[in-house]
């Protein structure tokens, strides 16, 4: 399938980002990483913002079709462990120095945060679930508890430098074990 200009520059833009950070997109150098005229980047996105919510919407679709494949259907398709187990496999790799900085300009505007709060609502845990006494409280904090160490480990060559493979599936089967 032959990929849009729009994809085509977002795909550039993520690559600039992997390579010198998000203040690095603008025009000009996507202009020149996607092989485009600047006012081909303005045609497709007119402001900045429009670009950023552009890459935030890619980079949330790409993951949710991740999702989708590891729990082989839609969130609405699957029960609460496959949409967790799914969250775990997509997570249990290295985050890319473009997803993680991406991930962490969504803080910079409501409406990127959004973009991957509709894709976490779908799929992970909810927090709100866990305060409380009962069973269906610890269940959340259990669930909850996976979610996080997921997190942790998709993050963790960032801060710690990094995991064999091996030990990287090791944590893997471990998280996975956690699910409730």
């Amino acid at each position: 399938m032959r990929s849009s200009k729009r994809d085509l520059i977002l795909d550039a833009a993520v690559k600039i980002i992997g390579e010198a950070g998000v203040d690095a997109v603008t025009y000009e150098s996507l202009a020149e990483a996607a092989g485009m005229s600047k006012s081909g980047m303005v045609y497709h996105f007119p402001s900045r913002r429009d670009l950023l919510l552009g890459i935030h919407r890619h980079l949330a679709a790409r993951w949710e079709r991740e999702l989708e494949d590891a729990a082989g259907g839609t969130a609405d398709e699957v029960d609460a462990a496959t949409r967790l187990r799914a969250v775990v496999e997509t997570m249990s790799h290295s985050a890319t120095r473009a997803e993680l900085m991406v991930q962490l300009d969504a803080g910079s505007d409501p409406a990127f945060a959004e973009v991957w709060d509709e894709v976490d609502g779908r799929w992970m845990p909810s927090a709100t679930a866990m305060t409380g006494d009962g069973e269906a409280a610890g269940l959340a904090r259990a669930s909850y508890l996976v979610q996080v160490a997921a997190d942790g480990l998709w993050v963790h060559d960032h801060v710690h430098r990094t995991l064999t493979q091996a030990q990287r599936r090791v944590l893997t089967e471990a998280i996975l074990d956690m699910i409730p």
